[in-house]
């Protein structure tokens, strides 16, 4: 018998095929949804599914699995048996109503406070012929009076000149003149010397007007300068002095939380070899207006008192700022209960979030005998409140009220039975068996 060939044995299964697709119903192709049937947002059911208990098949009508010949079980979404409750180890938590009160963490490093440094300057002109510890390394300590250079100035040697003569004729306006001047230079001493009958210095020793401790760093290296039988201008700066026990702490604070920081406001510091330091008084100076692009953040400036003696400049060290908010989401002040508002709260651990949609499972039955049944909260969430125990909550504006209670634990696994349901769930708010909108095909 002369076989057919390969190509006509194809040609007449598709020809069979189309004849067979012609012929059956469509009914039995395709089921058909009421124009009306559009699961909405909200809703709780969008028809009903079966699951097979051994493979990872749902199907959409009874019967045995296609798969493995199992019978297939309805899948119910948000309600759980007390034993279902049990083996999914459900947990859930009250919506509490209170305060919007949290912590602020942020990590920075203590340097001096810049609002206390002085800077030394000769006053005249002249020419240095010796030079004093103040001016030989960074952090050194000057008293007030301390002595900084040896300086030659041919200025000075005229005016001390002029007063001698000044006196000699008794030209009280003169010498009251000259006598101001050498106060103007801080060399009211050589002016008494000079009325005490003493000789003409040619060197004269320029002294610290206050004390501080000597501040370097690799932009000011002003003290290598100062080499003897250097010349040196009226203006030139021979120190750069800080108050060694006024420090700042300056830290960044990402910028959603910088917002909830007023200055004046106290401050808890802890140090990492020292731990909590609540004896030092820390409180917020200044917060910029500025926002570093890279880091998003703004700088925070701390000024602390009586730190030098568990602190130093370069400490890195962390800083917590207890905040509330107002009824309007604004700063409020954290001692005034009084500017403080009431909101609704929620565990961060109930939230389920795309980043953009955020959901709970909330208890629709409360306190009834039979099945838990949960139903799906879609949220408007206001800020996240942080605290050091790491149970954050997060401040609900719509969504939820008082004393609903949501599932905690366990809430994705609500979530994932709604997707196998085909209800709405955090990914699909219409449901997972609801049509396509035009826009997707």
């Amino acid at each position: 018998m002369r076989a057919f060939p390969n190509w006509a044995l194809a040609l007449a299964g598709l020809l069979a095929g189309a004849i067979t697709v012609t012929l059956l119903p469509s009914s039995a192709l395709f089921t058909a949804t009421p124009g009306n049937a559009e699961p909405q947002l909200g809703t709780t059911s969008s028809g009903a599914r079966y699951a097979c208990p051994m493979m990872d098949f749902i199907g959409n009508k009874p019967g045995d699995c296609p798969v493995c010949g199992m019978t297939m079980a309805p899948v119910v979404a948000g309600e759980l048996t007390a034993e279902q409750t049990r083996r999914m180890g459900l947990e859930t938590s009250v919506v509490a109503s209170g305060p919007a009160l949290a912590t602020v963490r942020a990590y920075g490093a203590v340097e001096y406070d810049h609002r206390f440094t002085r800077l030394v300057i000769p006053r005249v002109a002249g020419r240095i012929v010796q030079r004093f510890e103040a001016t030989f390394g960074c952090c050194e300590v000057v008293e007030a009076g301390a002595p900084v250079i040896a300086l030659y100035s041919p200025e000075l040697i005229a005016a001390q000149g002029e007063l001698q003569a000044a006196l000699k004729l008794g030209d009280a306006a003169l010498v009251a003149s000259l006598r101001e001047r050498f106060s103007r230079w801080n060399l009211a001493d050589l002016a008494d010397e000079i009325a005490a009958g003493q000789p003409v210095r040619d060197v004269v020793t320029i002294r610290s007007p206050f004390g501080g401790s000597v501040l370097l760093d690799d932009e000011d290296m002003v003290n290598e300068a100062l080499f003897v039988g250097r010349e040196i201008p009226a203006d030139y700066p021979l120190l750069r002095l800080v108050d060694p026990d006024r420090l700042t702490l300056v830290v960044h604070v990402p910028e959603p939380r910088a917002n909830w920081i007023r200055a004046g406001q106290s401050v808890r510091i802890d140090s990492d070899d020292r731990g909590p330091l609540p004896q030092l008084r820390a409180e917020v100076g200044r917060v910029t207006d500025e926002i570093n692009l890279s880091l998003r953040s703004r700088e925070v400036r701390i000024h602390l008192t009586g730190a030098r003696s568990v602190l130093s400049p370069g400490s890195l060290v962390s800083a917590r700022f207890d905040v509330a908010l107002g009824s309007d989401l604004e700063p409020a002040d954290p001692v005034d209960r009084a500017t403080w508002g009431q909101f609704a709260l929620v565990p961060k651990t109930a939230v389920l979030s795309t980043g953009t949609r955020h959901v709970a499972w909330k208890l629709a039955n409360p306190g009834a005998s039979g099945p838990a049944r949960f139903e799906l909260a879609p949220l408007a969430l206001g800020p996240r409140l942080e605290y050091e125990n790491g149970r954050d909550l997060y401040v609900v504006r719509a969504g939820l009220s008082a004393g609903d209670v949501v599932a905690t634990q366990g809430a994705f696994l609500l979530d994932s039975q709604a997707q196998l349901a085909g209800t709405p769930s955090l990914l699909y708010p219409l449901g997972a068996t609801a049509p396509a909108p035009a826009h997707a095909h």
